[in-house]
């Protein structure tokens, strides 16, 4: 049964695109900074303080996502919710066709550059686009997504303390002694989602944002526009910083500077 046509919404609103933006960001710094450590241009501690930011960045990035589906159906309200779901079942099977790539690219390269064993398995992409599958039937739920979002959490980090076989990992239950990088089992932030996508019926209840703010600064403006290309930014940073990287380690080694004082 086809819904009866409403004007969809067309404003996109800074403030989701510019909280974004900084997570982006510090997406990029702690890329960078894993980087430079592989190639020991900075002290392995360092790494280790920027790993224990890594959860709250991506919680954020992740709440606002959920709040994106709420705001991609106003978008879409034209149209059959049919359409809304097919157009996130599209984009999730992209987003996880995609980080399955990376993940076989990125662990040929571990194997080569750093050989510790630790491959990249069930990165945050193939989190992202599974969280987004399994969250279409909770969409209806609007704000009672609150309830889920605690117990699907709750259970997220009870099976992270368990062990298992690897076929499990991407619910969070590892093999003993087995760590692999860029790992986000998805139960955990599936719950992450959903409460962004509580908040999103909350706070834009079919889409239109029930709270005042300012118009955006020229910083937010910046923001929002590294915001709005989430995925891009994803790809591209990785062998820009990568290529820079490289690049300072093969110009100081051709001038002969230690590496570890640059």
């Amino acid at each position: 049964m086809v819904e009866p046509a409403v004007t969809p919404l067309k404003e996109r609103y800074w403030e989701i695109d510019a909280v974004r933006g900084i997570s982006l960001i510090g997406m990029i710094f702690f890329h960078t900074i894993f980087i430079l450590s592989v190639f020991h241009i900075i002290d392995g501690s360092v790494w280790v303080w920027v790993c224990s930011y890594i959860e709250f960045g991506t919680a954020i990035f992740v709440i606002i996502s959920g709040m994106a589906l709420v705001l991609r159906h106003a978008r879409m309200a034209d149209k059959p919710r049919k359409d809304y779901y097919l157009a996130i079942v599209k984009r999730a099977v992209e987003i996880i066709i995609i980080g399955v790539a990376v993940a076989v690219i990125c662990s040929v390269l571990i194997y080569f550059f750093i050989g510790d064993g630790r491959y990249m398995y069930f990165n945050f992409l193939q989190m992202m686009g599974v969280c987004m599958l399994i969250s279409i039937p909770f969409l209806r739920f609007g704000k009672w997504n609150f309830i889920p979002a605690v117990l699907i959490f709750i259970l997220g980090l009870f099976l992270e303390t368990l062990s298992g076989p690897a076929f499990l990992m991407p619910f969070g239950i590892l093999p003993d002694g087995f760590m692999p990088r860029d790992y986000f089992p998805f139960v955990k932030w599936l719950g992450v989602m959903l409460l962004g996508v509580g908040l999103g019926s909350v706070f834009y209840p079919h889409g239109f944002r029930r709270f005042s703010l300012p118009k955006a600064n020229s910083v937010a403006k910046a923001l929002a526009v590294v915001g709005k290309y989430p995925l891009q930014i994803y790809l591209i940073h990785l062998p820009v910083i990568g290529a820079v990287v490289f690049l300072i380690v093969v110009i100081s080694g051709l001038l002969g500077f230690p590496i570890g004082y640059i």
